[in-house]
């Protein structure tokens, strides 16, 4: 039976980040630097919002569920070929490939607000103009690149459980947040938690559409 398992919040900015992150990697170049920094700093307060979904979301978009420990990697890996198991959120190597998107997106957009800085001389660090700053440059291409690594071994976990645990019909459930499983779970969404994410996504908007169409002191 079909459960509803990911909320319209989680599956927007499944989709917002993936987009984006496409986005960045398209307008990496001299001539499109502006939009480029644009989508980072999107991509900057995407993650914020997923920071508190972790903590604050529903039972399966928290970060507690996400069981990326080595025994559960292990058993996990060990029992892979088993069509009956049964993991309602993440598996724990998906669990593990999330987690590691979230921190390396986080590093390649901190690193970029300082190479955007120290070699154009804009955005909020502006300021920084030492050759030691303009380094981070190496820095910034390598968790991009790292980031690319996570991306296509999601696209392999995705096709091996498309593959081997069709029944859960877990690719689906990333469009209409339902999954199938032996036993019924619904995940509703409490008033704070649709005000928040609404709110969220609102700023998102506008942020996004104020740096593309006004001066800001996060882009010029």
């Amino acid at each position: 039976m079909k459960s509803y398992i990911w909320t319209l919040p989680t599956r927007v900015f499944h989709w917002l980040f993936a987009s984006f992150m496409l986005i960045v990697f398209l307008t990496d170049d001299d001539k499109l630097l502006k939009y480029h920094a644009i989508v980072g700093y999107a991509i900057l307060v995407l993650i914020i919002f997923r920071l508190f979904w972790g903590y604050f979301g529903p039972k399966y978009s928290k970060f507690k569920d996400f069981t990326a420990n080595k025994k559960s990697i292990k058993d996990f890996i060990k029992n892979i070929f088993n069509k009956n198991q049964n993991y309602i959120g993440h598996n724990p190597l998906a669990s593990l490939v999330m987690l590691g998107m979230f921190v390396f997106s986080l590093l390649a957009v901190f690193t970029g607000i300082i190479v955007y800085g120290a070699e154009e001389n804009k955005g909020i660090l502006s300021f920084l103009n030492s050759s030691f700053f303009k380094s981070f440059d190496d820095l910034h291409e390598f968790f991009a690149n790292f980031i690319i690594f996570l991306v296509v071994l999601h696209l392999i976990g995705i096709f091996i459980d498309k593959v081997l645990h069709a029944k859960h019909e877990t690719v689906n459930s990333i469009f209409t947040g339902y999954k199938k499983f032996d036993t019924k779970e619904d995940i509703s969404l409490n008033i704070f938690q649709k005000l928040v994410a609404l709110l969220f996504f609102i700023s998102l908007i506008i942020f996004t559409l104020y740096n593309l169409f006004f001066n800001s002191i996060f882009i010029n």
